[in-house]
């Protein structure tokens, strides 16, 4: 009792954390909507060449001349090359800017591994800045998530040269920000981070307390992919560097496969248990275990093959296993498992944004934004709805087990009926001389048993109707009395109706006693179907007539129930022999508290009037009345 007390009270926190997160969720889907994001400034004027050193022949001072064929002219600053370790030297003209400002310019790329930045102007050399995520954090010439440089002062028009390099994709928008708009942008910036990441501790933080309370393994996989996918987004987006592994330029060369792979892999293994895909389909269940195991191993080999050689294969296989743990959603789905719904709706709005930053990183596509905002909002609405679901599976397993507690618990106290009986028998046979006289009480005992059954067969066959198989008058009788006295007793109101099909004298007439046999047979089914409570009762009272009891109604709601039953015989007609009937029936419903002083049959008498009242009213209506109390 104290363990399901303790488990009742950890869903009561969960549910009250999750209402909070749904607070925060919505708190950061409006910040996301309201902030209107500074923008950084164009430079229409200039023209973005790329030059590729195959041979890692150029230095700054061998370079060909600006205007050489060897430079190829690239569209716009959302520059994007191929994925190799190759250098590229890139060049540009940044034309006069306003005076009043302090300048910088971005590479907004934090995973770039090697970073050479000149700013030249009139063959001079105004500055030069050498980084990359290959040095420590600290040597960065501004601590910020992607790489800063200082625009330097000039008169005429300033070259950028630079030279980049990188195991990894070189996906590097160029942007020149205006220091007063770039300050309100990493604001702003800084307050979606925060809310994002904050959600998605609280997440985590939250399930690894189910996991302490309830050993529950689905809750610790639950946070274990949750704080590996934001470690991951904080790795793409440099968070991490600057604030966890800044010293660790090892780390940060290898966190995104160490936490791309420990996201799929607690992905795949919540997954198999959460879905319970070992009892749909073990073959399937084999497959997940085989994948989470490959992810592992993958996570090992990535922080020893060089990342040109592992990061393409490693970004098609996250697409091809994000289709295929969505493939599995709609299977278990399809094969009605319980959850399956939710896990397939969550992985939607994350497979739709996953698949977008994985087209982005090989180029297949070109945002106009950074793909990173997606996958935050992906990951958002997946961790909320995934959440949700969770706390949905542990309510159901909670409802399970409380059922297989209340089946143990019965099956002991048939067993403890069983063995009291084996001993009442041993007790028995112990006392030679009464046996012969206890065998034979035993007997009569299970005779009059038998036969006690047999009459409350034959009883319950005696208060059934023949005809329509409702309750019959004799039922109503003492049914009518027994909540009679229970409305004197417990001060309860009781409403009795009294319903009776109108002209039903005609219908026999016209169509004969074998169509009016069906027409009495549907009221009756039409009144068993509208009843609801194990407590109410419908009777057939005698020919056309039926009677309603309704305990504990108010005579409203009663009046409510009836007059729709009225609208369903009046808009339902009766197709019985080649003929066609349309049905209406008068109903007078009364309703009391029942007061000692009052007749036992006073309630069902008035209730017979205000039926006549109906019918005196021109039939197909309701007059309800409360019973009118003795002076």
């Amino acid at each position: 009792m104290a363990i399901n007390t303790l488990f009742h009270s950890v869903l009561t926190q969960r549910a009250a954390i999750q209402l909070m997160s749904v607070t925060c969720i919505l708190l950061f889907l409006v910040t996301v909507f309201s902030i209107k994001l500074q923008t950084p400034e164009s430079l229409p004027n200039s023209q973005l060449t790329v030059l590729t050193d195959t041979e890692q022949q150029y230095k700054i001072n061998t370079l060909p001349d600006a205007n050489s064929q060897q430079w190829k002219a690239v569209d716009d600053f959302e520059l994007g090359l191929p994925m190799s370790d190759t250098p590229h030297w890139v060049s540009f003209t940044i034309p006069n800017l306003r005076s009043n400002e302090h300048w910088l310019l971005e590479l907004n790329n934090g995973l770039i591994d090697h970073i050479s930045v000149w700013f030249i102007e009139e063959g001079e050399l105004l500055d030069h800045y050498q980084t990359g995520d290959t040095l420590p954090f600290s040597y960065r010439s501004m601590p910020y998530e992607t790489f800063l440089f200082s625009i330097p002062k000039f008169d005429q028009n300033l070259r950028v040269v630079m030279r980049l390099s990188s195991d990894g994709t070189l996906q590097v928008p160029i942007n020149l920000w205006a220091e007063s708009a770039f300050l309100v942008f990493n604001g702003e910036h800084s307050i979606l981070i925060g809310l994002f990441f904050g959600i998605l501790f609280a997440m985590g933080i939250s399930n690894l307390f189910f996991f302490v309370i309830s050993r529950q393994p689905v809750f610790l996989l639950y946070a274990g992919y949750v704080f590996s996918f934001a470690l991951l987004l904080a790795a793409m987006q440099g968070i991490g560097y600057k604030y966890i592994w800044s010293d660790s330029p090892w780390m940060q060369k290898n966190s995104v496969s160490i936490w791309a792979n420990a996201t799929v892999f607690y992905a795949i293994v919540f997954t198999n248990i959460l879905l319970d895909i070992k009892s749909v389909s073990p073959r399937l269940h084999k497959i997940l275990n085989a994948l989470a195991i490959l992810f592992a191993l993958s996570l090992i080999a990535g922080l020893f093959i060089p990342k040109s050689w592992f990061l393409e294969p490693f970004l098609f296989a996250l697409c091809g296993i994000s289709l295929f743990i969505y493939a599995v959603g709609i299977w278990c789905w399809y094969k009605q498992v319980h959850l399956a719904r939710f896990y397939t709706l969550a992985w939607t709005s994350l497979l739709v944004s996953s698949l977008i930053a994985c087209l982005d990183h090989l180029n297949v596509l070109t945002l106009s934004i950074s793909s990173n905002y997606l996958l935050m909002l992906g990951v958002i609405i997946e961790t909320f709805l995934l959440a949700l679901m969770l706390a949905l599976s542990v309510n159901h397993q909670r409802r399970q087990l409380y059922r297989a507690q209340r089946e143990a618990l019965r099956k002991e106290r048939d067993m403890r009926a069983v063995q009291d009986e084996v001993l009442e028998q041993q007790n028995n046979a112990q006392e030679e001389l009464e046996y012969s006289v206890q065998e034979r009480t035993l007997e009569l005992e299970i005779a009059l048993r038998e036969l006690s059954e047999i009459n409350r067969e034959l009883e319950e066959k005696n208060t059934l109707d023949a005809l329509t198989g409702i309750r019959n008058r004799r039922y109503f009788d003492k049914k009518y009395l027994a909540e009679v006295r229970r409305s004197r007793r417990e001060r309860t109101e009781l409403v009795v109706a009294m319903i009776d099909i109108d002209h039903f004298k005609r219908v026999n007439d016209e169509h004969g006693h074998l169509v009016g046999d069906e027409c009495i047979k549907f009221v009756a089914e039409r009144l068993k179907k509208a009843l609801k409570r194990p407590s109410d009762d419908v009777c057939r009272y005698g020919g056309e007539e039926f009677s309603v009891i309704l305990p504990s109604t108010d005579i409203k709601g009663a009046q409510d129930l009836l007059e729709q039953l009225r609208l369903d015989i009046q808009d339902t007609p009766v197709y019985s022999a080649g003929v066609v009937v349309n049905l209406t029936v008068s109903i007078g419903l009364a309703s009391a508290i029942m007061d000692p002083q009052q007749s036992e049959d006073v309630l069902i008498g008035f209730a017979d009037q205000l039926l006549y009242q109906a019918k005196n009213n021109g039939r197909n209506c309701i007059v309800a009345q409360q019973l009118p109390t003795s002076e």
